[in-house]
């Protein structure tokens, strides 16, 4: 399945304040550009016009001739740093006077005494011309004074200012955006504190189903707010009734399978004894011996459903003795099947912090397995002892063992593996055990036997803060 990606309201949000800025800087430098186009024409255009009137003003008539007295500010106020070129003509009906003859003419739409301004191209450079018409005396036809100038001083002064937008533009949508992330930072803080809350009373934090704070809940997120508020209340309720439930089953389905073995000890006693009677009292009895079982069963993982949406309650306790606690308890079971059991503690004592209860059912169902699958008139092997701040424990058996490929599927809920002559079980036990491990924060592993040709079954739970581990070696394999 392909994984979504989750929509983000911070993405959401800088993109609606900080696109609208792109699009406004955007229009900004088009304009800009325009603008600055202008003004750069504009004064470059000023200065060609004075230089042409300086010409246009000395413009006289001798013997019928048109001469000009050339002044020197004339063509040096258009001196620049860029060094442009600069050209002149004087012509009177398109005859050169003086100046550069080959410059181009003014449009035909040149209006007598009006300068005009228009690009064009000279030597191969582009220019900007200014051209003016003007009546002299003494002649009929009017005299045509025009400059040019290349335009390297203006492309650099318009590249400059545009430089300089830009550098102000961009300044500006820096400042903008850091400004809008503060500004969606500050206004997601309410949503963050209550994700916070929220977080606080998950599975993976106190499992608390107190009720969220609304006080600083914004009003956008007071809906969702109040119906977290309205599914803990009933997720508590649930909760409730399932511990109800689990009480009140342990106690009234086990008070009548007690009733029933305790008569079916009766009739053993006082019935005659035959041989069929004696073989149906005693698949009654190992039928309510095995309904009695999977109603321990399915009780326990009641409880570690149950413990999944409640808070543990860790205690401090040695696991040592409490293993060893559990093997007296489970060795009238192992001496019915004629197993050896074995018990191996490298360490007299390891202190953990955990669920005391739970931590019991989990290896109490862990050495029931192995009782019932190891095989009869075979050995068990309980080992325990400490390694990189875990208490590791070991049930390894000398039973049929389970398949790499199966090791997975065993912890699925009612998965039994098809055996010839396997003994009847409800495929109850190691679901347990993975649902009380995932509770405890506790590792389950399935290997190979070293010592044995079954089944290894390996347990690491964390030591108590002020434990360490002797770093011992493991005899299992988790092939």
């Amino acid at each position: 399945m392909i994984p979504v990606k989750q929509p983000s309201l911070r993405r959401r949000f800088l993109s609606s304040l900080l696109l609208p800025a792109l699009a406004l800087a955007l229009v900004l430098t088009f304009g800009g550009s325009f603008v600055i186009n202008r003004i750069v024409e504009a004064i470059h255009d000023r200065l060609l016009d004075g230089s042409l009137l300086a010409i246009a003003e000395r413009l006289a008539v001798d013997d019928g001739e048109v001469t000009v007295d050339l002044p020197q500010v004339a063509l040096g106020m258009l001196e620049s740093q860029a060094h442009d070129s600069i050209y002149y003509s004087v012509s009177v009906g398109g005859k050169p006077i003086t100046g550069y003859n080959d410059l181009p003419l003014e449009p035909a739409s040149a209006i007598l005494g009006q300068p005009i301004h228009w690009d064009d191209a000279y030597r191969g450079n582009p220019v900007r011309i200014a051209a003016v018409k003007r009546r002299v005396f003494g002649i009929d036809q009017p005299v045509t004074v025009a400059v040019a100038e290349t335009r390297t001083a203006r492309d650099q002064l318009q590249y400059q200012m545009l430089r300089d937008l830009a550098i102000v533009e961009i300044l500006l949508l820096l400042v903008v955006g850091l400004l809008a992330w503060f500004a969606v930072e500050r206004g997601l803080q309410p949503l963050a504190d209550l994700s916070e809350q929220i977080d606080d009373r998950g599975i993976g934090g106190s499992s608390e189903l107190r009720a969220l704070e609304l006080a600083r809940v914004p009003r956008e997120a007071l809906a969702p707010a109040q119906a977290i508020n309205s599914l803990f209340e009933r997720l508590g309720l649930a909760t409730e009734l399932l511990r109800r439930f689990t009480a009140d089953a342990s106690h009234q389905m086990r008070t009548p399978l007690a009733a029933l073995r305790t008569h079916l000890d009766l009739l053993k006693r006082n019935l005659p004894s035959t041989e069929a009677g004696g073989q149906a009292l005693a698949e009654v009895n190992n039928a309510v011996l095995r309904l009695e079982r999977l109603i321990t069963q399915l009780l326990t993982l009641a409880r570690a459903d149950e413990g999944a949406l409640a808070p543990l309650q860790s205690q401090r306790f040695d696991l040592v003795a409490k293993l060893a606690a559990i093997l007296v308890q489970r060795t009238p079971d192992a001496v019915a099947r004629n197993i050896d059991l074995h018990y191996v503690a490298a360490e007299e004592s390891l202190m953990v912090s955990s669920d005391d209860l739970l931590v019991g059912e989990m290896l109490g169902n862990v050495i029931d397995n192995a009782i019932r699958y190891g095989g009869e008139g075979g050995t068990i092997i309980v080992r325990i002892a400490s390694s990189a701040g875990k208490a590791r424990i070991e049930v390894e058996d000398d039973g049929p063992g389970i398949a790499i490929s199966e090791r997975e599927r065993v912890f699925d809920r009612f998965y039994r593996i098809s055996r010839r002559n396997n003994p009847q079980g409800s495929g109850l036990g190691l679901a347990i055990v993975r649902a009380l491990s995932e509770q405890l924060g506790a590792d389950v592993v399935l290997g190979d036997g070293k010592e044995l040709r079954g089944l290894c079954v390996t347990i690491s739970l964390d030591l108590a803060s002020n434990e360490t581990g002797d770093a011992r070696p493991w005899a299992c394999s988790a092939r």
